[in-house]
């Protein structure tokens, strides 16, 4: 994939899966990833919804939670490993709500290893 212009975005070159390339005029583009979790070396792991996003907090524990506590809101369904960004279940799916995240998710680790 390429941007292409002159000064601003004009032009994006796209290869579709059978590597073909086309040129599409554009005068904006908004980049979508995270739609498709990449977590399929997970299985087996943690707990993931049938999309393969991996589920937190409340999420985790109605599927194999192993501690009297309940999980915290960033926690998977293995105590202390936690998740953040578009791969969690019911995440917003915007840059700066995975960032808040991961922000949240070292306070947690800290508590974890209070806790531990």
């Amino acid at each position: 994939m390429a941007a292409e212009g002159d000064g601003h975005l004009e032009a994006i070159r796209i290869r579709g899966p059978d590597g073909t390339e086309s040129v599409e005029n554009v005068d904006a583009c908004f980049v979508f990833i995270g739609a498709v979790p990449r977590t399929d070396w997970l299985a087996g792991v943690v707990a993931r919804d049938d999309r393969g996003f991996i589920l937190a907090g409340l999420d985790a524990k109605n599927d194999g939670w192993p501690l009297q506590r309940d999980p915290f809101p960033l926690e998977t369904s293995v105590p202390g490993v936690l998740v953040a960004g578009d791969v969690r279940a019911r995440s917003i799916k915007r840059v700066a709500s995975a960032v808040g995240e991961g922000s949240m998710a070292v306070s947690l680790i800290h508590q974890y290893l209070a806790e531990a």
